[in-house]
């Protein structure tokens, strides 16, 4: 029961949790000052942690500008349980292989707190291409390796996220209303892939699917995208979707996912 085991909860722990838990590919640093008023903590407190996680080898302070960042020893730590899923190497040779044939850059993301996480990428030849790296993290209701994410939720999960997270307009195509968003997931999991039409930056389209494991549970979403002037209905239809679909079986059967089974 969670009111009989919160008492177990160590608070400088969870604490300490929520300062590496802020910084991103967008905010790298973070000033004393700027800690202590994100998480809303006196000085004395986020003091101590600071000093606590930089001795750990956790978190390094710039000694030009006094602001704190995150070390290599925490992207050792985080691929460590990325490569233990088993996910980065089934998916790399067909991540290849769909960028080649669509001629757009491919992603492999996973759910991380209801925002997308790429885990890795291939690159495409094409001199403008969307920008994006190993370890960015963008909202999962604006891009299609997000919303094919949540509509594979359970229901009490997905109802968490509409209760946790507010569906701010990133474009003018982004969804923003719940019933829209739920009827969009809807609509991904009976046509088995997922569109972003700008709906996360105005002049980039993506097609994403699911990849499941071996019980079936979609664990992660595999994309294709580029700007949207490449990225036209013909090139998507006639090779966009069938490409990411297809890639994502083809993932979901090396990680034990049988072919007879996938929907």
């Amino acid at each position: 029961m969670p009111g009989q085991t919160e008492k177990y909860a160590v608070n400088s722990v969870l604490r300490a949790a929520q300062i590496l838990q802020s910084f991103s590919l967008e905010k790298p640093q973070y000033s004393h000052a700027e800690i202590s008023k994100k998480l809303g903590l006196n000085k004395t407190a986020v003091t101590r942690l600071l000093f606590s996680l930089e001795k750990a080898g956790l978190l390094e302070k710039d000694l030009e500008s006094g602001k704190y960042g995150l070390t290599v020893k925490l992207y050792q730590i985080g691929s460590v349980y990325i490569n233990l899923t088993g996910i980065p190497q089934a998916a790399r040779p067909h991540l290849s292989q769909l960028a080649s044939r669509c001629n757009e850059s491919s992603h492999l993301c996973i759910l991380d707190q209801f925002e997308v996480l790429f885990i890795d990428k291939v690159e495409c030849s094409q001199p403008i291409r969307m920008m994006s790296y190993v370890g960015r993290k963008l909202p999962a209701y604006s891009t299609g390796t997000g919303k094919v994410l949540l509509a594979h939720l359970s229901d009490e999960d997905l109802a968490t996220f509409f209760h946790q997270v507010k569906l701010r307009p990133l474009t003018s195509s982004t969804i923003t209303q719940r019933a829209a968003l739920r009827r969009e997931l809807e609509k991904i999991q009976e046509q088995g892939y997922a569109m972003d039409n700008g709906e996360n930056e105005a002049e980039v389209r993506s097609v994403a699917a699911p990849i499941r494991d071996q019980e079936g549970s979609v664990v992660a979403a595999i994309s294709v995208a580029g700007p949207v002037y490449r990225m036209t209905e013909e090139l998507i239809n006639e090779t966009c979707i069938p490409a990411v679909v297809h890639a994502a079986k083809m993932i979901s059967q090396r990680l034990g996912y049988t072919e007879n089974n996938y929907s």
